[in-house]
């Protein structure tokens, strides 16, 4: 009998869950983009993620005896116009949630990201004024990967206490450690550590919200960089408007500033979207302005049709700076150079 039982218990802790509430859904995300930049050739093409990112996303819900709920989630962002089979990870993540927050594992969307696109309307779009001029990258600006999303995290987020909630997160080991690996120190003969912690708050009641958070980064142990944000924004009825704040320091002493403004305003079943950024990089002795103009018409619950102009400038001392994330920022453009954009496209989520 006994032997039955551990055989049970070890069928049940390695067999796949009976009992699971599994969910699909995504996004798929497409537009026709007509894009030039100083020194460079335009050109109109089709591309995947003019307003979202397209992604797959599949999330295993199951509840406990104690209350508590489990969850299993993995997200791959995928492009939609090639033929490549690559999925680009988005989150991967294993948590527990009950009346003591939620806590969290895996490679984890991180709470300045959320904070990030909770105040940029356009966030995750090719038309991102905030996301032109840091690179792509919404926190930890230049350092996407660290900021955004977190390799190896740990990560909690309180219940509201108040109309306010806590989130901390941890990142224990990042793939851009020294030595190219993200083990940590294992397989080094030095202290090879990259690692990020994250810690925010957010408060909403009624039209106001607000939020800040802190990160720092460090590397074999020592602090890299360090970064403070804020965000808020305030529903008027006629129009809802946000902005958000940055700055970076680097060990160096130098400073990295970004912040922006928006405003979307409702037009019929559909509304205006209007943003402005701009960044102040010291330590690479540069600045940038981005600039959006858009249009978002609600066909349906789930599908959504949309135009936007960008555009950005940057000083004489700088190319890295573009439309579409810097994508357009390669060798070709320009020294002071400006790109443009306009899209026009239909995200259908389901």
């Amino acid at each position: 009998m006994q032997k039955k039982i551990i055989a049970l218990a070890v069928a049940a802790a390695f067999s796949a869950p009976a009992f699971a509430d599994v969910t699909a859904n995504g996004i798929v995300d497409a537009a026709i983009i007509s894009a030039s930049g100083s020194g460079q050739k335009s050109d109109m093409i089709a591309y995947s993620g003019g307003l979202s990112t397209s992604r797959l996303s599949v999330t295993a819900t199951e509840g406990l005896d104690n209350g508590w709920t489990a969850i299993g989630l993995v997200e791959y962002g995928i492009d939609t116009q090639d033929n490549g089979s690559t999925l680009t990870a988005r989150k991967k993540m294993l948590a527990v949630a009950g009346d003591f927050g939620t806590v969290a594992t895996g490679y984890l969307q991180t709470t300045g990201y959320d904070l990030a696109v909770k105040f940029d309307p356009t966030a995750g779009s090719a038309v991102s004024p905030l996301q032109n001029v840091t690179k792509g990258a919404v926190f930890l600006m230049g350092t996407s990967a660290e900021g955004a999303r977190g390799e190896r995290a740990v990560a909690y987020i309180s219940p509201k206490f108040n109309d306010l909630v806590f989130a901390v997160n941890y990142s224990t080991s990042l793939v851009s450690a020294v030595g190219g690996n993200n083990l940590g120190n294992l397989t080094q003969t030095a202290d090879n550590k990259h690692t990020a912690f994250l810690a925010s708050a957010n408060y909403e009641k009624g039209p106001l919200a607000v939020g800040g958070a802190y990160a720092t980064l460090t590397a074999a142990g020592s602090e890299a960089a360090k970064e403070y944000m804020f965000g808020a924004s305030y529903d008027l009825g006629t129009a809802k408007v946000m902005g958000t704040y940055q700055s970076r320091a680097l060990t160096g002493g130098a400073t990295d500033k970004a912040y922006s403004f928006s405003a979307v305003a409702p037009v019929g079943a559909g509304a205006v979207v209007a943003s402005y950024a701009a960044n102040k990089m010291q330590a690479a002795a540069s600045s940038a302005t981005s600039i959006t103009l858009g249009y978002l018409q609600n066909l349906s619950k789930t599908v959504t049709g949309y135009a936007a102009y960008s555009s950005v400038s940057q000083d004489a001392n700088t190319n890295v700076f573009s439309v579409a994330a810097g994508a357009l920022s390669a060798a070709s453009l320009n020294n002071g150079g400006s790109s443009s954009l306009i899209a026009v496209g239909l995200r259908k989520k389901f």
